[in-house]
């Protein structure tokens, strides 16, 4: 009962200060490790010597506080859950040391959109002379754009959008990374169980669950890394500040809230990742029309200092976009002129993972799924808060009250159903913007908006509610329970990894949490149904990212120090990597070094030109388009190859790297074996990779 904000300052802040000065003498793997069970067994105690509803109401007060005081621990020892450590066994992995390993937790390697390509242009930033520069050359060997599609740190005005990326300039790339990482998962914690505790009426319970469900689901955590999953955290964030501006009294607070404002929507814009902004926009809507209704239900009346609030914030933004668009016009035009994405049209049908939470429980858990990622879904018990929404409205249609909430809900819910299992005509695909996403995509949102559903219908469900017959409360969850697990079975699109036994599993568990929802009148059931689904939130998504420290394996590597000699003497020397695919491309990006044969954003048309002449037009196609870019030299026709729909190869007749000007080439075996007419020379040689400088006709005594 004595809890107060002095056992957060006496029992964290001291201890991470000791040991922070103590990690100056002892590895500060094993402090962190330390205070990581010191914490643990301190939370577990605090259950025996105060009363169990005093100490999680302290926590549900003192949230930012402890959200702040965990931000403060992963920085201070430099933690993040990014899976780079995966390079260790791409670059040199006989040089092994403990910070190349995960502390926790396992290295995703299908992730490599995270730790191959957006993490590698992140960290490229801080390096090279001319550091968080607008237009880099280092990605792409070229002039290229590195806030619009990358979302890397600038120094600009527009980095107002993009706050998650703030500290890089600030602090670095260890803590900034570690900040980038875990100030998104407070965000959206936080901002998931603020959305929940709205729907709900301020129940903490159910709010803590909805929050869980929405955090942890798989579809959340294996896409996490990527900046579309922002779209999501900014849009909960949008709508909890016009909530608040409407229910406040106080012009500070509204002014607060329109700064807030400026900096959610500009991030929601700069996502630029339509599949997910469009679908997203569409659930949001909804919450949007409930929100207002039941506000000016309440009795907002808008006031002359709203408007100007609203005003100079719509100007703020406004002319936030307009400086952007003075800055990245041209990438912008570049993007839409691509073959892919700017050329995609869709028309929706055929999403196969509406019903994937049902195996998504296990990818945590057990490797095998070749890509988890794409098999991943929001924990939704899709379509199960479709029905207990219509049923409530029904069952309830005498009490207005809901109506507000449901209908814009079950039509939106209709609505994105439609388009991810049948789809739209082609020109109402346009008219709603659909066409800018997949089916697949947009299954993610939907999920969203039914756990919106599922909490709000838990939070009004009560005792006095009209409900169905006691045996209908058991044989509807067994139909139920039948189908929503033949469905898990039949859209399953791992077949040969959801087997027998956890497809058992998987029906038990959530037929269990099922059941507990149609005997939601029982407080006892209640309590174990909302338990139940909050331990399956975090087998399902709570371990998937690791627990790393430092960025030390990009830049502690023995070729490491090579890579900053050279770009010391030489920073605009430009580099290729032969058959090293995007891994080791993109890893001397993140070393500050111009890798003409990095990802490709967006296609270096001036490249193509150069190495294929007239026959440039005719193979646009492959080449105009977002692609991983890789080269191997040869004794023959330079020629342009799509592996992929964003993978490309191209055999580069050797004698065309002056053409390219080509100063340095890593590569993995030696180069001078070949037989090629032209020397090289060997510049550094160590565990399997070389660098080769190619010495060119013209540059020759």
């Amino acid at each position: 009962q004595g809890c107060s904000y002095q056992v957060l300052k006496y029992n964290y802040f001291l201890p991470v200060f000791f040991f922070f000065l103590l990690s100056k003498a002892l590895r500060t793997e094993f402090c962190a490790f330390v205070l990581f069970w010191y914490y643990w067994y301190c939370f577990i105690g605090l259950h025996f010597v105060i009363k169990i509803n005093d100490l999680y109401e302290f926590i549900y007060r003192q949230r930012y506080k402890l959200a702040g005081a965990f931000l403060l621990f992963v920085m201070v020892f430099k933690l993040s859950g990014s899976s780079i450590v995966n390079y260790h066994q791409q670059i040199q992995p006989h040089s092994d040391d403990n910070r190349f390993h995960p502390l926790l937790g396992i290295a995703r390697m299908i992730r490599t959109d995270e730790w191959a390509t957006s993490s590698m242009y992140i960290l490229s930033q801080e390096k090279g002379e001319n550091p968080f520069a607008y237009f880099s050359n280092k990605l792409r060997g070229t002039t290229t754009d590195m806030f619009t599609l990358i979302s890397a740190p600038v120094k600009d005005i527009v980095m107002v959008g993009k706050p998650f990326e703030i500290m890089f300039l600030l602090l670095g790339n260890d803590r900034g990374f570690s900040f980038y990482w875990y100030f998104k998962l407070i965000v959206l914690m936080l901002s998931s169980f603020e959305m929940c505790l709205l729907l709900t009426n301020q129940k903490k319970k159910i709010s803590l669950c909805g929050m869980l469900m929405i955090t942890f689901s798989s579809a959340v955590q294996w896409w996490y890394s990527t900046s579309s999953i922002d779209a999501l955290i900014w849009g909960q964030v949008i709508l909890l500040l016009i909530n608040k501006f409407m229910t406040t009294e106080s012009k500070k607070i509204k002014a607060l809230c329109g700064f807030g404002e400026i900096i959610a929507i500009t991030s929601y814009i700069f996502v630029l990742y339509p599949a997910w902004q469009v679908s997203f926009a569409y659930i949001f809507l909804a919450i949007f029309i409930w929100m207002m209704i039941k506000n000016f239900q309440n009795g907002y009346k808008i006031k002359k200092y709203d408007i100007a609030v609203i005003g100079i914030t719509c100007i703020c933004v406004v002319g936030l976009l307009v400086h952007w668009f003075m800055l990245s016009g041209d990438t912008i035009s570049a993007i839409m002129g691509t073959d892919y994405p700017g050329e995609r049209q869709e028309t929706g049908g055929g999403a196969s993972i509406l019903y994937a939470y049902f195996y998504n429980l296990f990818f945590a858990i057990k490797d095998g799924s070749p890509n988890p990622c794409e098999a991943s879904s929001m924990l939704s018990f899709y379509p199960l808060p479709i029905f207990l929404g219509f049923l409530f409205l029904l069952q309830n249609r005498k009490d207005k009250k809901h109506w507000k909430f449901f209908v814009p809900t079950l039509a939106i819910s209709l609505f994105l159903t439609i388009w991810c299992k049948w789809g739209f005509p082609e020109i109402l695909a346009k008219c709603t913007l659909m066409s800018m996403t997949t089916a697949s995509r947009a299954t993610i949102p939907l999920g969203t908006l039914q756990i919106y559903m599922l909490i709000y219908w838990m939070s009004t469900f009560s005792k006095e509610s009209q409900w169905i017959s006691k045996k209908m409360t058991y044989a509807l969850p067994i139909l139920w329970i039948a189908y929503m697990s033949y469905q898990g079975i039949a859209t399953c699109v791992v077949p040969e990894y959801y087997g027998y036994a956890k497809q058992i599993v998987a029906t038990l568990a959530f037929g269990s949490v099922i059941l507990g929802i149609f005997h939601f009148k029982n407080e006892t059931i209640k309590n174990m149904t909302l338990y139940g689904i909050m331990g399956i939130s975090l087998l399902t998504g709570l371990t998937v990212n690791p627990v790393i420290r430092t960025t030390d394996i990009i830049y502690q590597k023995p070729i490491c120090e090579t890579f900053a000699q050279i770009r010391a003497q030489e920073p605009e020397a430009l580099w290729l990597g032969d058959d090293t695919g995007i891994y080791i491309n993109n890893y001397m990006v993140a070393n500050g070094i111009r890798t003409i044969n990095s990802t490709n954003v967006y296609p270096n048309l001036e490249l193509y030109e150069l190495l294929l002449g007239e026959k440039a037009t005719s193979q646009k196609p492959i080449y105009n388009r977002y692609h991983h870019l890789n080269i191997s030299l040869i004794d023959g026709e330079t020629q342009v190859e799509l592996l992929a729909p964003d993978n490309i190869m191209i055999w580069l007749n050797y004698q065309d790297l002056e053409k390219i000007k080509i100063d340095y080439i890593i590569v993995k075996n030696d180069i001078n074996e070949r037989g090629y007419e032209m020397p090289f020379e060997e510049i550094y040689q160590e565990d399997g990779l070389y660098i080769f400088k190619p010495i060119y006709e013209t540059n020759k005594d």
